[in-house]
Formats: C-alpha cells, sequence, structure tokens
C-alpha cells in the first residue's frame, strides 16, 4: 500500500473529483462534543442502550477537517463483505463502491462471499468485482449477489468449539493474504459487534500490519443503528409494509373485520411507527411504548361504532403481550431465539373484546425482498462514493452516517452496544397521536 501525504491545499487540485473539494471549503468549526453517557434500557434479554438522536450527534461525531497534512492511498486493493440478514439496496451498494473505486482510482475491488465466513474460513470464498461484473443488474436488484451469512458469528464459532482467537487469526491472516489495503464490511448492530472484535486484534504498537484498516456501513430495514438517520434497506422496507398494508385494507373493509399487521424492527420501533402512520392504521404498538389492552380495544370499539367498520392494527414484533412477556421462537439447527407472533396473540386478547371479527398477519421476510426504491438507491450511492473516500485518505475504524443528508464518519466503538430506538416525544409519535393513532400511554 503506497500512501502520500498532502496538505489541505492539495485538495483543490486533482487529488479529489471537482465535487468533493467543494466540501473541503465548507466550515469545520464544530461545537464541543457531549460527551454525557446515553441512558441504557433492557428489551426482552438483550441490553440495549438508546442513543441520543442523529441531529444531536452531528456535531459531536464528525470527523474534523483541519489544515494538518491528510494521508492518501494510492492505487490498492480493497474488499467488501456483506454480513448480516439481506435488504434491498446492497447491491446497489456495491455498485457503487466498484464503480468509484475502480473508475476514479484505479483500484482493484475483492468480493467476500457469505459474510465473515468467506474470509475466515479455508479456503477463501471471493471474486473479484469489476464495473463490468456490478452492472446495472446489480442496481435494480434486490437481496445480495455476495450471498451473506446471518447466523455465522464470532461467538457461536467460538461455542461450537473453535477458538476466538484462531478466528480472529485467521480473519487478520485471509486479510492479508488477499492483499487488501482495507476492507468495507455493510452491516446491522450484530455485524458491527463482531467487527469491533476484528479490528481491535493485535496490537497496534507492535504489530501494526496485523490490525486491519475497516470502514463499516449500515445496512438494516429496522433502522436502529445509532448516529444515523437512515440505513440501506429502510425505505424499501417501508414501501413494501404500506402497500402490504394497503391491500389488507381493503379486505378488511369487504368483511367489516380488524386485522392485526406484525412487522419486524427488532428492538426498535421505528418501520412499525413510520410505516403505520403512512398507511393510515388505526393502532401502532412499539416496545419504547406501554400501552393497555383494554384501551387499545376501548379504541378500536369507538372506531367501529362511530367511524367506519373495519380496523388496522400495526404491532412490532418486540412488543411485549398484555402479559409482560416477550415472543419468540426457536428456529434454524443452532436454536436461535427469533421475535415472532405476539400480533397472533394481540389479535386473539382482542376477539372477546370486539364486537367484529379480528385476523392477524405476520408480514415476515416479505419485508426484506424485492428491488430498491429510489431513495434506497441514492443512499447506497452516496454511501459507496463515501467509503471509497474515506479510505483514500487513510480513516479507518469508522462507520459511515447520514445524518440530515450529510455523511460523517462515527467510531466503531461508539456504535457498537447501542440501539437507536424510538423516542416518545418525536415529531412521528406527536403525528400519530394528533390523527387519532391508538399508540399507548
Amino acid at each position: 500500500m503506497l500512501l502520500i501525504n498532502a496538505s489541505k491545499s492539495d485538495l483543490k487540485n486533482e487529488v479529489f473529483p471537482s465535487q468533493i473539494r467543494e466540501r473541503i471549503d465548507e466550515p469545520t468549526n464544530f461545537p464541543p462534543s457531549d460527551t454525557s453517557p446515553a441512558p441504557e434500557r433492557v428489551v426482552g434479554s438483550r441490553h440495549v442502550a438508546q442513543a441520543k438522536s442523529c441531529t444531536q450527534q452531528r456535531t459531536a461525531r464528525a470527523e474534523h477537517r483541519t489544515d494538518e497534512p491528510t494521508t492518501f492511498l494510492e492505487p490498492g486493493i480493497i474488499g467488501v463483505l456483506v454480513s448480516g440478514g439481506d435488504c434491498a439496496g446492497l447491491n446497489a451498494l456495491v455498485r457503487a463502491i466498484v464503480l468509484h473505486a475502480v473508475k476514479s482510482y484505479n483500484w482493484r475491488v475483492i468480493g467476500i462471499k457469505r459474510g465473515f465466513p468467506g474470509i475466515w474460513s479455508r479456503p477463501m470464498q471471493t471474486m473479484d468485482l469489476t464495473p463490468e461484473v456490478c452492472n446495472n443488474l446489480w442496481q435494480t436488484s434486490g437481496g445480495i449477489f455476495l450471498g451473506s451469512n446471518k447466523n455465522a458469528s464470532l461467538s457461536k464459532a467460538a461455542g461450537d468449539g473453535k477458538a476466538l482467537a484462531d478466528l480472529q487469526e485467521a480473519f487478520v491472516a485471509g486479510y492479508n493474504a488477499l492483499g487488501l489495503d482495507a476492507l468495507i464490511v455493510v452491516g446491522g448492530d450484530g455485524s458491527f459487534a463482531q467487527l469491533a472484535e476484528i479490528s481491535d486484534y493485535g496490537s497496534p504498537a507492535s504489530q501494526p500490519e496485523r490490525r486491519p484498516n475497516i470502514i463499516a456501513i449500515p445496512k438494516t430495514i429496522d433502522n436502529d443503528v445509532p448516529y444515523t438517520d437512515l440505513a440501506i434497506g429502510h425505505e424499501t422496507a417501508l414501501d413494501v409494509i404500506v402497500e402490504a398494508i394497503d391491500k389488507l385494507q381493503t379486505t378488511a373493509e369487504s368483511h367489516d373485520r380488524v386485522i392485526v399487521v406484525e412487522v419486524m424492527g427488532k428492538d426498535a420501533g421505528h418501520i412499525a411507527l413510520k410505516s403505520g402512520i403512512a398507511a393510515g392504521a388505526d393502532a401502532i404498538l412499539i416496545p419504547e411504548i406501554p400501552y393497555d389492552i383494554e384501551a387499545l380495544a376501548a379504541h378500536i370499539k369507538a372506531i367501529l361504532q362511530n367511524w367506519k367498520k373495519y380496523a388496522i392494527v400495526v404491532v412490532a414484533e418486540s412488543v411485549k403481550t398484555p402479559q409482560g412477556e416477550a415472543k419468540v421462537r426457536t428456529i434454524g439447527a443452532d436454536e436461535q431465539t427469533r421475535y415472532y407472533g405476539v400480533g397472533e396473540h394481540i389479535a386473539f386478547c382482542l376477539k372477546s373484546r370486539l364486537p367484529a371479527e379480528v385476523r392477524s398477519v405476520t408480514l415476515g421476510h416479505v419485508q426484506r425482498g424485492g428491488g430498491p426504491r429510489a431513495g434506497d438507491r441514492l443512499l447506497a450511492a452516496k454511501l459507496g462514493v463515501a467509503a471509497v473516500d474515506f479510505i483514500r485518505r487513510g480513516e479507518f475504524g469508522r462507520v459511515l452516517c447520514t445524518v440530515n443528508g450529510e455523511i460523517i464518519g462515527v467510531a466503531l466503538g461508539d456504535v457498537v452496544g447501542k440501539t437507536k430506538i424510538v423516542e416518545k416525544e418525536s415529531e412521528l409519535v406527536r403525528a400519530a397521536v394528533a390523527l387519532g393513532i391508538y399508540i399507548g400511554a
């Protein structure tokens, strides 16, 4: 890897494209960071730290540009790895990375197949990514052509009898064997936790060559990664859910039914709240706001008696039952626990309290599927270009976060272990209440 030093004045020449040169001249007088700890809470069996709103953290986490010399990476090799559950926009993101890296800087891009096991297993699973390979089909297709592995983790593999240090060693050895100058990891909270373990491996003082250069990009339909307004996949999933609820509205109206719709979201209610408001739901239940089943039933009964003969209730998967229990099920050969079934349970509780027929629908993995909508394609383009430019500047160990339309780099350690949840006083919650939607206490 060849590095050259340049001052800020050099950036105005031909080192960067013109659109990046324009950003360099912007003011960089940021106020001091707020270092107060984020409040924590427990949801189910998971320990979740509530991240402050992204807009509050904008100045606290932005990377300051100064007149200090900046290091630039000359043409080399970068890797791309996608970990965790799939979502729309991932192929478009990989395509943006490849086009910018190859066409702007003449770098080589290697795709790591099947997530983390693709680099720590032997033989490694890789493919060369070129503009010819990453054609327009990558821009429009859902899923991820590289493949992913939602169930593979360092801790799980270690539990299977493999030493954690051995996996870390294998990961770093794979990184070095491929000749990578940097690795872009696309994932969510679980993937970033693994990434933090890997990137901390080895002593930077005694063995700097063993320390991978990492850039992380958030993707999750749940939109629960802290310090970023949007993660790749969220907006398309919202559209999919809203379209599904729109169809359920017509059948509910035809048969005078109450339909409870369970959506994903893990420990955060972003996707339930947004889709419920957008689809015109009559009630929305999210894990951040407690609810009362009698109050919910009274609200729906009043709608049926005074307004219309049907109703839609949107429920986030991690909402607890009226008895205060999380509904989960064990899936897969490795017996992983997943939220499932609270929508059906709430529908059962409403049946004896309402004069109408009550049905439940769990949308499930349809929320992850389909090609990316325009919003996710644009976000993928911005984040893909930004990731390459962060590598170009030698700024590693960062999660790329979108705040008010701008992309900032947040230290990986600041993101790991935190979940962005819905704030009870948010504008969306107030909007829901103002629209007459029941949303809890």
